[in-house]
């Protein structure tokens, strides 16, 4: 059995390579934002567990100690 009988002709081998391109770039654009939008997301997710050590620490009376560096 022939995977492909047929070779592709000089169109359908363009329109591959460019559906190809236009799926490497969807995903380089994803990639960029996602990047872009990393340093915000550590430094909310810091602030949260600052504040969470914080309640734990007021609720079982260590108000006394400093915090752990994270």
């Amino acid at each position: 059995m022939v995977w492909l009988q047929y070779t592709a002709t000089r169109s359908q081998r363009a329109a591959t390579a460019g559906f190809f391109l236009t799926g490497v770039a969807l995903i380089l654009a994803a990639a960029r934002l996602s990047y872009t939008n990393m340093e915000p997301r550590q430094a909310k997710a810091a602030e949260r567990r600052r504040v969470l050590l914080d309640f734990i620490r007021r609720k079982r009376g260590q108000d006394h100690e400093d915090p752990p560096k994270p």
